[in-house]
């Protein structure tokens, strides 16, 4: 049974607690990145990662705080597994000021009809994935306003700076869990991967922190990729939705890895590669059967520090032989990251740092 990440906490406790939430819609992006994303204020888009593995549990929980007036959205929620498999869509429709938690073993559709939130469509179950998700806001139909059912009309007519959101991934046995806020994005402003994460010639590096490798009793290094181009989304959304790495071929993505201790002595790693999304530990002690940890057991690592990511190549989908860069890629892509890791019951999450966009 793997471990979990990573928070000493209930799930029960978890998800009973409740949030106020009283913000309205913002005029201007505020965010990071070059204001192209947002963990605190309202988005079009909302990027998370899920675990539903033998031992693990995940929920991702929506609120609607952006907007105003009475009329309802509907979001799209897209499951992809770690290896770029669509799985699942569901339509869930929010009103005003309305939240929702997702189990991803038990999806289905959803609508607000008077007091009550009606299920809708068959429950499916992703029982024994790992991947990501995004939740996008749309149009709802004249239907959907009168609370017959949730409908989208126009797969292209997408509501700016409408949701928040958060996940968790826990460890059912113990009851460790972590979370953290889902990544906020628009189609109309995505982080520029030139800037960022550099190109053929700069290869900017981006950075996860790390607690020392060998006091901790938990590690998942999360990786995940996004696009937005005529390819990203699926079915009728394509082209119109964010979704992860698109091009064929396996690993999708590959980046030169290096650790570098808290002297600042930097020993290289092995290549860290992945599809759409990456899962694994940080070293050989946390760990388990099946896993490939990034700091591999032949490599001694003993403190705190950083592991640098550069260099992060992908197949370009126009159809060369060699890899390219991810800023030189002809897709608009990028790629985020977190850390769950715990030492005993203490734990806590470092998303990806970039440090591309500070000017000289």
């Amino acid at each position: 049974m793997k471990k979990g990440i990573f928070l000493k906490l209930s799930l029960g406790v978890a998800l009973a607690g409740a949030m106020t939430l009283t913000l309205s819609s913002r005029v201007d992006a505020a965010g990071e990145l070059a204001d192209t994303i947002t963990f605190t204020e309202p988005a079009e888009t909302l990027v998370m990662p899920f675990n539903v593995t033998t031992g693990k549990a995940s929920f991702e929980i929506v609120s609607r705080i952006g907007g105003s007036g009475g009329a309802i959205i509907a979001t799209h929620w897209s499951y992809w597994s770690a290896d770029c498999r669509h799985l699942a869509d569901v339509i869930i429709c929010l009103t005003q000021d309305d939240t929702v938690v997702v189990d991803p073993t038990s999806l289905q559709g959803e609508i607000q009809v008077g007091t009550q939130n009606v299920k809708t469509g068959p429950v499916i179950n992703l029982t024994g994935e790992e991947g990501m998700v995004t939740v996008t806001s749309f149009r709802a139909s004249a239907s959907s306003q009168e609370q017959r059912e949730c409908v989208i009309p126009d797969p292209t007519d997408v509501l700016t700076d409408q949701i928040v959101g958060s996940w968790t991934i826990a460890n059912t046995a113990t009851n460790a869990a972590a979370g953290f806020s889902a990544i906020g994005m628009s189609t109309g402003v995505f982080p520029d991967a030139g800037t960022f994460l550099g190109n053929s010639s700069t290869r900017l590096p981006f950075f996860i922190q790390t607690f020392n490798p060998t006091t901790l009793t938990d590690s998942e290094v999360i990786l995940i990729t996004t696009e937005f181009s005529e390819f990203s989304g699926n079915g009728r959304f394509q082209g119109s939705e964010i979704g992860p790495i698109t091009f064929s071929g396996s690993p999708k993505v590959c980046c030169d890895a290096t650790f570098i201790d808290n002297l600042e002595v930097a020993v290289s790693l092995p290549d860290v590669c992945f599809d759409c999304v990456g899962f694994n530990p940080i070293s050989d002690n946390v760990a388990e059967a099946g896993e490939t940890s990034l700091i591999p057991p032949t490599t001694a690592v003993n403190s705190s520090g950083l592991l640098q990511l550069t260099n992060c190549t992908v197949q370009d989908p126009e159809g060369t032989t060699d890899r390219t860069s991810i800023g030189d890629s002809s897709q608009t892509q990028f790629i985020f990251a977190f850390h769950g890791q715990a030492v005993g019951p203490f734990g806590t999450i470092a998303t990806g740092k970039y440090t591309g966009g500070l000017e000289s």
